[in-house]
């Protein structure tokens, strides 16, 4: 059925289906309904809201009050996810294994170092991890993301290679902050961590637009 047949109430409906995405690239309406809609929030609430309890608990409590809702809020959006997809995407895993450790560690030695650690760690494995499996061949952003993007190989490539530079530049970046200031002093450069994630991740999807093969949405996203 074309879309110039549609009546005015079948195109409601279409709005609220995946089938909005198809329309994206010539309906702005349309397209901000399929990349804002509930599924969209949900992941990033998913994503991004241990985080954010992290500092408010460390704002009005302290460092190991936000830790903890961190520790808890992570198992907790892990759960949402599995109830949600019926699976929980094998990135999520391995983050959240990485908080669970070294916050169950901060919390036992009552200790803030671990959890800074932790975030060299995460972001050094993860970046040289990418980069490796370039030299070999392999782009391994797909296996983590395929779900999420439907892309070239060249476009995964360049992800790959992208986000492992990224990653290896935060880890260096806390390996510095760490060592030269106080933990307290360190929440600034999580929190301008997570923004330059946030910007830098914003900025890959006219990547994932101009590499998306010919069943993605406008932004290389699967239907």
């Amino acid at each position: 059925m074309s879309r110039s047949n549609l009546n005015t109430s079948e195109i409601v409906r279409v709005y609220h289906t995946k089938h909005c995405l198809l329309y994206a690239r010539n309906d702005p309406v349309c397209y901000h309904r399929a990349m804002f809609s509930m599924r969209f929030l949900l992941s990033m609430a998913i994503e991004f809201g241990p985080l954010a309890l992290f500092f408010i608990g460390v704002e009005f409590g302290n460092f190991f009050i936000g830790t903890a809702l961190l520790v808890v809020s992570t198992v907790l959006a892990l759960i949402v996810s599995l109830e949600r997809d019926k699976r929980i995407p094998s990135f999520s895993v391995i983050s959240a294994s990485f908080v669970f450790i070294f916050g169950a560690l901060t919390l036992l030695f009552q200790d803030p170092l671990w959890l800074v650690i932790e975030y060299t760690l995460f972001n050094g494995i993860f970046g040289i991890t990418m980069l490796v499996g370039l030299l070999f061949g392999r782009s391994l952003l797909k296996p983590l993301f395929g779900t999420m993007f439907h892309i070239s190989e060249r476009g995964w490539r360049i992800l790959s290679f992208r986000w492992g530079v990224f990653f290896i530049i935060i880890a260096i970046g806390n390996e510095y902050f760490w060592y030269h200031f106080p933990a307290d002093d360190w929440l600034f450069f999580r929190l301008g961590a997570s923004v330059a994630l946030c910007i830098f991740g914003f900025f890959q999807f006219f990547l994932t637009k101009k590499e998306r093969l010919a069943e993605a949405n406008e932004w290389g996203l699967r239907l």
